[in-house]
């Protein structure tokens, strides 16, 4: 107990000056069970008023509901205890798990950091407590990939750093900060061979996040690709922030994920919206505007918007990449030919990329994305014109 005291001690003392986030770990899964084992180092478990093991290199704990919702302790096949929640500290830094669950579709997924395993609503809650730019390692390798320039990370790293300074609060009620999905910013941990482009692009750009006009941090968004245009706020939610007004990108064009096609069975389709918005689907002029729609330039609404049919309704109902499509007839089928993945507002990222390839800064494409923000160093108090 005295050498678990002291190690608190040194955890509390070292990340005193840091900030550190705390994240939920796999929130669209119903978890019961799930396997940790120490991948590097040595970690201490700690039940909510006792020290209960240690989980040294190699050596797995399995965590797993019983009848009564408490947590079902093993390590290495051997029972150790029942709990009502459990605590994971790692003992220094470089320090990481793995963490398995037959209920997930992934591989084993590695994290860094502290943790805190409980029971919410009937199943496994995870929570991961980490330092903020170990965290952003995480994201930036789940939502760019490993293989990109430094300098796009750098760009990567200042929004979601300033995303996840905006959005501190979203899953308070919760218990934690963020999540790790694309809800919040997808975050799945470290990943197979450190990326030291990653790492720098974090280190680079430590403490900096963007600025609107009036000195706030600016209401950032990214997607993967606008597909040639970007959206505006009030097209995608229920809101309007001025900063974001629909604008060509032909970075992205000719990138990997700017066209996509889907086809949906034309009966369903014309059911969808005769049910759900009273559409007049016998009108042979409406019938021949929901075959052959277009868009031009982004639209907010579906055929007019006299009809009011949103678009992002059609594409959440469907499951459609983008909200950035138009429409034809083939067969007894309708076939949506779209641009671009995600709602498409703020940062592109295929379009940053390109930018990038292109020679751009990333000061520049931060500017190009986010008319009129600027950089901001937090830690030594200066903004970056």
């Amino acid at each position: 107990m005295f050498r678990y005291l002291i190690f608190l001690f040194l955890i509390s003392t070292s990340h005193s000056n840091s900030q550190i986030i705390n994240v939920r770990l796999f929130s669209t899964v119903n978890l019961q069970t799930i396997s940790i084992e120490s991948i590097n180092g040595n970690c201490l478990v700690h039940s909510s008023d006792a020290f209960v093991t240690e989980l040294n290199e190699g050596s797995k704990i399995s965590l797993s509901l019983n009848s009564s919702g408490d947590i079902h302790l093993t390590q290495d096949g051997n029972f150790i205890c029942m709990a009502d929640s459990l605590f994971i500290y790692q003992s220094e830094k470089e320090d990481y798990l793995s963490f398995f669950s037959q209920a997930t579709k992934y591989k084993s997924r590695k994290y860094q950091g502290d943790f805190q395993c409980f029971v919410r609503d009937g199943f496994l809650q995870i929570t991961n407590k980490i330092l903020i730019d170990d965290y952003l390692e995480g994201v930036l390798a789940s939502e760019a990939g490993v293989n990109r320039e430094t300098e796009y990370y750098k760009v990567q790293a200042i929004i979601s750093r300033t995303y996840a300074l905006n959005n501190w609060n979203k899953h308070e009620h919760e218990g934690f900060n963020l999540c790790d999905d694309v809800h919040c910013q997808a975050y799945f941990g470290r990943y197979s061979g450190e990326s030291k482009a990653i790492i720098d692009g974090v280190r680079d750009t430590k403490g900096k996040v963007l600025l609107d006009s009036s000195h706030n941090r600016f209401p950032v968004f990214f997607s993967a690709n606008c597909g040639g245009q970007s959206a505006e706020t009030d097209q995608i939610w229920n809101t309007s922030i001025p900063a974001y007004t629909s604008r060509p990108d032909t970075f992205c064009i000719h990138t990997r994920q700017a066209q996509w096609e889907s086809y949906i069975s034309k009966q369903d389709f014309l059911s969808f919206l005769k049910n759900k918005y009273f559409l007049d689907i016998s009108n042979p002029s409406i019938y021949e505007r929901i075959i052959n729609f277009k868009q031009q330039k982004r639209k907010t609404f579906f055929i007019d918007p006299s009809f009011g049919i949103p678009l992002r309704d059609i594409r959440r109902e469907y499951r459609l990449k983008s909200t950035y499509f138009n429409t034809e007839q083939v067969g007894d089928k309708i076939l949506f030919k779209g641009k671009g993945f995600g709602h498409g507002i703020g940062l592109c990222q295929e379009g940053a990329m390109e930018m990038i390839r292109k020679g751009f800064s990333n000061e520049e494409v931060l500017k190009y994305y986010f008319s009129g923000a600027k950089t901001y160093d937090f830690r030594e108090n200066i903004i970056y014109k």
